[in-house]
């Protein structure tokens, strides 16, 4: 998230700040896409309690990982949606800028999601 003086017309270029992550559960062995294609797109998080009101752009990311074994492949989807949060926090939230925020050789932006199985000679 992004605090901003306007979401309406912000270009994005600030300070932004994580509030969720979720990739592939090893516990159900589902990748997040499975789970927001399941829900149409839909997915929930909790912004902190602390931050404060305003004006914020929230971007929203998939990194597609299907070729992201080789450096520079991996395949960045954004979008940003514009809200305005009420509440009584105060914490303005220290972030990164894009660009700058990522690395290809980054663990997880640069990884091999494949078993690499042993090949059949016979």
């Amino acid at each position: 998230m992004s605090k901003v003086a306007n979401a309406a017309s912000d270009r994005g270029s600030g300070s932004w700040f994580k509030v969720a992550e979720e990739g592939y559960n090893p516990t159900t062995k589902i990748w997040v896409t499975d789970s927001l294609n399941t829900n149409c797109g839909m997915k929930s998080f909790i912004v902190p309690a602390d931050t404060a009101p305003g004006n914020y752009l929230v971007r929203a990311e998939a990194i597609a990982l299907h070729t992201a074994s080789t450096t520079g492949v991996a395949q960045f989807y954004m979008t940003c949606f514009q809200i305005n949060l009420t509440g009584s926090g105060i914490a303005a939230s220290a972030g990164v800028t894009f660009l700058g925020a990522y690395s290809a050789s980054d663990p997880g932006i640069l990884i091999n999601i494949y078993n690499n199985p042993a090949v059949f000679t016979g």
